[in-house]
């Protein structure tokens, strides 16, 4: 990663030759990886297994299980990750050119591009909205985070094909 990943994370518009720019493939890819299994895991969760755990419980509980199961999931997320890029590397005897060439087609694919900044500004503006009106910003991130994601997927879907 560097300063190309993030200027196309944020939107800009590169030159092939910024993009064709990444010091460290492994590491982006690893990122990439990691950021896909924390949204997945946050995602089912905040919005699958805390609700039905949620609506078993008193009143009130809802709100707690979603933040418990989405930040347990997001934090299973962050650990499966690594292992999972690495196993799946070994497995496949991946060398340097080729894990540059999937960082290169993954920089390229906007529609990845848009889940993951559609994720990110999620989980800043969940976190501070819900600061603001005085609820747990963890739940504020998560839920901003599976919003993130749930709306740029269903944005990637209305697009006409190419």
């Amino acid at each position: 990663m560097g300063l190309q990943w993030v200027k196309n994370m944020a939107g800009f518009d590169l030159s092939d030759k910024d993009m064709k720019d990444i010091p460290h493939p492994t590491a982006e890819l690893v990122l990439h990886v990691t950021l896909k299994t924390v949204q997945a895991f946050g995602l089912i969760g905040t919005v699958v297994i805390g609700p039905i755990k949620g609506f078993r419980g008193p009143p009130g509980n809802l709100k707690r299980q979603m933040t418990r199961f989405g930040k347990w999931g997001a934090i299973l997320g962050l650990a499966a990750g690594p292992a999972m890029t690495y196993g799946r590397l070994s497995s496949i005897n991946f060398d340097e050119n080729g894990i540059y060439d999937r960082c290169y087609r993954l920089r390229h694919n906007r529609g990845q591009v848009r889940v993951d900044r559609g994720s990110l500004v999620g989980v800043v503006a969940g976190a501070g909205l819900f600061s603001a009106v005085r609820m747990c910003p963890v739940l504020g991130s998560l839920v901003g985070m599976s919003t993130g994601v749930i709306s740029m997927a269903a944005y990637n879907l209305s697009l006409p094909k190419k």
